[in-house]
């Protein structure tokens, strides 16, 4: 058969031209109807012959048709295909802090306590006479996909190079206690261990993981007042603020134990929380902005961490709260939690929201306090801080997942 003419030359290039725009809208469509259940074309090719003759024939063929966020569209003659490899383009989001946690009884924690150097006594719930290590068999899943197995190697990998500063209260060190433990684990003769200056050391991976103790994040003065409360002074930042700055990656934490509040030189003794937590937390956000290069450092702001009163709530519990019932932060908790969301979303600089609030409060079973204190003040546990291995290891989970799936709640760019 003889060669087409111009005319049905033409007509076979429109025809192409048509399917490729009718395949690629039906793919956006498919996009935007099923949310996170994405089903779309993997190794989709538009194939022309270079040369076309009669008896050839324009063909669409498609190839390995399986739910997949990879597709392709290659022309012959052309280096790169006409859409960019789509492997690490995001096809939604998911939610990885709401969920469920599952128990699972044959499940092990990631470290040995007794072998982690970094861990403090009161976070060792074992050796401090807890008799049970239920507490340490339940895992936390996500509702709409699935989260990242913790991959002690990997997150070495990825934090190679790299200063690593955790900055807040007493919370946020059992968190850095937590992640030198994971780490610690899987290079117990590569690391450098200095837990009274809270420093984790990887030379072999060129890391370093501090702790640096700011509980407010802004300035106080210690028992000014004649009642012996912290006095925070919310007109300026923290003066260890220079040991934060320089780091590649900052993870932050307050709003526990905030007591009276100095504001312009004024002492208040009945400002309300609310207001002076903002004060202090613009403070912050502007320490932000004026030092940290987001294009070299990264930023994450870890959410409150819910208190469980009485011994009922929190020392006879032996399993989480029934995620059935109603979950409710104490006000305090609740306007805190708001103006650091309300904060974060007005800042310039991108900050990586770590929400962990609603799937701790859940994990009234695992608090710390009640083995550790002597017995004259057992009767009032804090319930504020956990058992080593326990929940802050899902933090650190989470944090992990977030560095994988580039997949935190940035209400910054919301």
């Amino acid at each position: 058969m003889g060669s087409f003419t111009i005319i049905e030359r033409w007509g076979i290039l429109i025809f192409a031209g048509f399917t490729l725009v009718l395949v690629f809208s039906m793919i956006t469509n498919n996009r935007s109807n099923n949310g996170s259940n994405i089903s779309v074309f993997r190794n989709l090719y538009l194939t022309l012959p270079e040369t076309v003759s009669s008896d050839q024939s324009l063909t669409l063929e498609l190839q390995d048709f399986v739910p997949s966020s990879d597709f392709e569209i290659t022309l012959p003659g052309l280096k790169n295909p006409i859409l960019p490899d789509m492997t690490k383009k995001k096809m939604g989001r998911c939610n990885i802090f709401e969920g469920k946690w599952v128990y699972d009884p044959g499940a092990s924690p990631l470290y040995d306590s007794a072998m982690c150097p970094f861990l403090s006594s009161r976070a060792i719930c074992q050796a401090n006479g807890r008799p049970d290590k239920e507490y340490e068999k339940w895992r936390w899943e996500a509702n709409q996909c699935k989260i990242p197995r913790f991959d002690a190697k990997d997150m070495l990998e990825r934090l190679r190079g790299k200063r690593v500063v955790f900055v807040g209260d007493s919370i946020n060190y059992g968190q850095w206690e937590s992640l030198a433990c994971l780490l610690y684990s899987a290079i117990p003769d590569q690391s450098h261990v200095d837990p009274e200056n809270r420093i984790f050391v990887s030379e072999s991976y060129n890391l370093i993981m501090e702790f640096r103790s700011a509980q407010f994040l802004v300035d106080f003065i210690v028992n000014e007042t004649s009642t012996g409360k912290n006095t925070l002074n919310l007109d300026s930042i923290s003066p260890a603020a220079k040991q934060w700055k320089g780091a590649d990656i900052m993870v932050f934490n307050t709003g526990r134990w905030w007591d009276w509040f100095l504001y312009k030189r004024k002492l208040y003794a009945d400002m309300k929380l609310e207001i002076a937590f903002k004060l202090g937390m613009k403070i912050w956000a502007r320490w932000i902005e004026e030092n940290v290069d987001s294009t070299k450092t990264t930023v994450f702001f870890r959410s409150l961490s819910p208190v469980h009163s009485g011994i009922d709530k929190c020392v006879t519990a032996m399993q989480p709260i029934n995620p059935d019932q109603p979950f409710n932060l104490r006000l305090d908790e609740s306007l805190i939690k708001g103006v650091v969301e309300r904060t974060i979303k007005g800042m310039r600089t991108p900050v990586k929201y770590l929400d962990i609030t609603k799937l701790t409060g859940y994990r009234n079973d695992a608090h710390s306090s009640f083995y550790w204190m002597q017995n004259e003040t057992r009767p009032n546990p804090d319930c504020t801080h956990w058992c080593l291995p326990g929940v802050p290891d899902t933090w650190n989970q989470l944090l992990y997942a977030t560095m994988v799936l580039d997949n935190s709640n940035s209400i910054s760019d919301s």
